[in-house]
């Protein structure tokens, strides 16, 4: 099946949230620099080698603003790093089979080629889910075990069609996630931390402060500060590209299915958040989603009906009796 292009620029927008964005990141872009200078003086001094040149390596420290820039130009890899991060896996066989079955119904109710992703993977969670992250797609066990893939591809191949990818790859960027660490079994060991005298060395004493500070030092530097303050910003964009991308699946066909997937498998996780407008809650409440599909399938239903009801061209109209 032919893949397109899914280079899409952000909207003006959303480049200028984006903007707003970096430059909310300063003060952790600064305690970054300051963390990588501190690093560096303390590894000469153990070294005992002159600290002549350290400020040089400040520069280290602008890495990951750089990276989330490139995101917004190429996808190149971001979707290797987000696989592993999510705990990915190559797809089998009959998981293939699902997923290209599902383009082929899209590709037949568009009638077009479709923006495909770079590169598309599985993770073994029993539950319906899916996601993009630049040009990538991950898709649950449970989604493609069930028989809904292709209204929800739809949905997302709707992400792809847009800058939707490209900015969430960005943003993620921004922060630095440590790999995550292994989930260990039951009874296999236990971290050797003592909770109580940890909070007593903090609290009694100079060089427990100090600890503290580095601590938070060290969480400050690893991202974030600037989506916290643009959060209700941020939330409002995302809702209405999820708006956006259902009517994508729409257009394919899928307002239906999709609408049917959410009451069974969304709806029921829907939850009030109060000043949802001041939050940075991302998606929209479902029974609106699923209220503007119905419409939307509605519509579809209505001009189709419409159009077979209508003569052909040169075609004579015959009058109502």
């Amino acid at each position: 099946m032919e893949r397109l292009s899914s280079f899409r620029f952000p909207s003006l927008p959303a480049l200028a949230l984006y903007a707003a964005t970096l430059l909310s990141e300063a003060p952790v872009i600064f305690m970054r620099m300051l963390t990588v200078l501190v690093v560096v003086v303390l590894w000469r001094l153990v070294k005992g080698d002159s600290l002549g040149g350290a400020e040089s390596f400040v520069d280290l420290a602008l890495i990951p603003t750089g990276w989330s820039i490139l995101a917004l130009i190429t996808p190149v890899g971001g979707g290797w790093w987000w696989r592993q991060n999510m705990g990915g896996r190559e797809p089998s066989e009959r998981e293939r089979i699902a997923y290209q079955d599902a383009l082929e119904l899209l590709h037949h109710r568009g009638g077009e080629p479709l923006v495909l992703p770079s590169e598309w993977f599985v993770i073994d969670s029993p539950q319906p889910d899916a996601a993009v992250c630049g040009s990538a797609l991950m898709l649950s066990r449970g989604l493609l075990e069930g028989e809904y893939v292709a209204a929800v591809l739809a949905h997302e191949l709707g992400h792809l069609a847009s800058s939707d990818g490209r900015l969430t790859a960005a943003l993620n960027r921004l922060i630095i996630h440590p790999p995550p660490r292994a989930e260990r079994e039951e009874g296999q060991g236990r971290d050797l931390v003592i909770v109580g005298g940890d909070r007593a060395l903090l609290t009694m004493t100079f060089f427990g402060g100090l600890l503290w500070l580095a601590r938070s030092a060290v969480a400050f530097a690893k991202g974030g500060f600037a989506l916290k303050l643009l959060a209700p910003a941020w939330g409002s964009y995302w809702r209405e590209r999820e708006y956006a991308a259902d009517l994508y699946a729409g257009a394919l066909g899928q307002a239906e299915e999709l609408a049917d997937f959410l009451e069974v498998h969304a709806l029921i996780h829907d939850h009030p958040v109060p000043f949802i407008w001041l939050s940075e809650h991302s998606h929209p409440p479902t029974e609106l989603r699923v209220d503007r599909l119905r419409r939307a399938a509605h519509a579809e239903l209505s001009g189709e009906a419409a159009s077979l009801e209508a003569p052909l061209p040169g075609e004579p109209q015959v009058p109502a009796p």
